[in-house]
């Protein structure tokens, strides 16, 4: 069918009318390998629902070759559209390996009991698989010891993927774990640690990678990039910091004396286009066919305001139940902006998550209504969310809670919670109401510096100069030393 060509314009364009020849063509065993990942990719870039029930079939179907299963698969995964919660437990249960890879990568916090028991024998077959699961969502510092072991794993396979995992969290203790994976004896190994050091801001990383970058392999080529993206952020922080920048001044650009010209006045932003008709939007968005690219995009870019009060009920309820999860996501900000709270908060039940994390999140513009700080504070409370989730939930927990109700819970939250997100976001809710956190200034970081920084942040903001800021200063953290910067301030 499709050359690289015309299949890039259907990956551009999402052009969903290639979706079926597509998929037949993703199943055919004659197709080679390459090709088969092109076609892959373009489908899981369609993110087509229709697709889901046939990619599903050929990828749990035990008489079809392994590499075709794995790529209907793999597209279900890269668009979105594997199953959660009950439905992913299902699949868990055929208790087929090329499965269960499958449910170990797209594992929630509620698959925890399937991860672990995989995570704690290092000589699983899927081992790899749990360790990729836990990338996002999973911050305590149980889970990062998990990821930090498998940098020392035998299998090069496994070390790649703790490095590159390791990336998300930036859990201080993975950093001398890192510096020896950056000069493992695996190429693919050192350069995924040294991708994952960009985002590990010391003196120490910068002068490793600085080192690393001297050659001309492929581990220099990937120190270079590295570096030069951490050396911007320690270069805009020279002449705030020169004392603790100091040791690694020689790496870095001189910095610049002149203060920048003033951009002037900002611009207020053009509103976006007018809707179209109620009859055509619906018209437009009920067919699944054709190029969506363009109508995803429209969707962003609507000037939703102009639709006429007595058409967002119907509008709400369409899009708010329509099939493509996208469409769902992206009209949360539009819920939100009509005030349609009823539909925005039976999206934060949705079956999809991506759609639930956009409810939530949006739910924090409408009105304040007593329900949707009690969904939100049972979502944080329950354990069941973490990492942006956490903070997204907990800050609209508290845009709809009285001012002062909810602080005790958020000085409990930012003692002895396990998730750094929400401990940080605890933090930040309170405002100058912090004496009662102060000590955590005098306590070793749980997974990173970030509850000490919004402390320290928060401080300088009230005008207090916590005692224990002292012992923080020989710290090898550039953010860590901005932030102590702020408080002399």
């Amino acid at each position: 069918m499709q050359g690289v060509g015309e299949l890039e314009r259907v990956a551009e364009q999402q052009d969903r009318s290639a979706t079926f020849e597509l998929v037949r063509k993703l199943a055919d065993p004659g197709v080679g390998g390459l090709e088969r990942e092109q076609i892959g990719d373009v489908l899981g870039r369609l993110g087509d629902p229709r697709a889901v029930t046939r990619l599903t079939e050929i990828g749990h179907d035990r008489d079809r070759p392994a590499e075709v299963r794995l790529a209907a698969l793999r597209v279900l995964e890269r668009a979105g559209m594997c199953p959660e919660g009950a439905d992913l437990r299902a699949w868990w249960n055929t208790g087929d390996d090329l499965i269960r890879a499958c449910v170990l990568r797209q594992a929630e916090r509620g698959e925890a009991d399937l991860l672990e028991p995989v995570l704690r024998d290092p000589h699983h077959l899927l081992h790899r698989h749990a360790l990729a699961g836990i990338e996002f969502g999973f911050e305590e510092p149980r889970w990062q010891q998990y990821k930090i072991q498998g940098l020392d794993h035998p299998d090069p396979a496994v070390r790649w993927t703790a490095a590159d995992v390791l990336c998300w969290d930036e859990p201080i203790a993975a950093e001398p774990a890192l510096h020896r994976a950056a000069v493992d004896s695996d190429t693919d190994v050192a350069c995924s640690a040294i991708d994952t050091l960009r985002y590990y801001f010391s003196r120490a990383t910068l002068r490793l990678l600085h080192e690393i970058a001297q050659g001309d392999d492929e581990r220099a080529i990937a120190a270079k990039d590295s570096r030069d993206d951490l050396r911007g952020d320690f270069e805009s922080e020279q002449l705030r910091i020169p004392q603790w920048i100091a040791p690694v001044a020689d790496l870095l650009a001189p910095p610049v004396l002149d203060t920048p010209p003033s951009p002037g006045p900002s611009q207020p932003s053009r509103p976006g286009p007018s809707v179209p008709p109620t009859a055509e939007l619906f018209a437009m968005y009920s067919d699944l066919d054709g190029p969506w690219a363009a109508k995803l995009d429209a969707l962003r870019r609507y000037d939703w305001t102009t639709v006429p009060a007595v058409d967002r009920p119907g509008l709400a309820i369409f899009l708010s139940g329509h099939p493509d999860q996208e469409v769902r996501a992206l009209c949360c900000p539009i819920l939100s902006t009509w005030h349609e709270a009823d539909r925005l908060f039976a999206l934060a039940h949705d079956p999809e998550s991506g759609v639930r994390k956009a409810a939530v999140y949006y739910l924090r513009f409408v009105p304040r209504s007593s329900e949707i700080a009690t969904l939100t504070w049972d979502l944080v409370a329950s354990g069941e969310i973490a990492s942006t989730r956490g903070y997204e939930a907990l800050a609209t927990c508290a845009a709809h809670t009285p001012p002062g109700e909810l602080d005790d819970r958020l000085i409990e939250l930012a003692r002895t919670d396990l998730r750094e997100n929400i401990r940080v976001e605890a933090v930040s809710q309170l405002g100058d109401h912090l004496d009662a956190l102060l000590p955590l200034l005098s306590e070793p970081p749980l997974v990173t510096w970030g509850v000490h920084i919004r402390l320290l942040d928060a401080c300088a903001k009230s005008g207090l100069h916590p005692f224990a800021a002292g012992a923080l200063r020989e710290v090898d953290n550039l953010h860590l030393a901005a932030a102590l910067a702020d408080l002399d301030d």
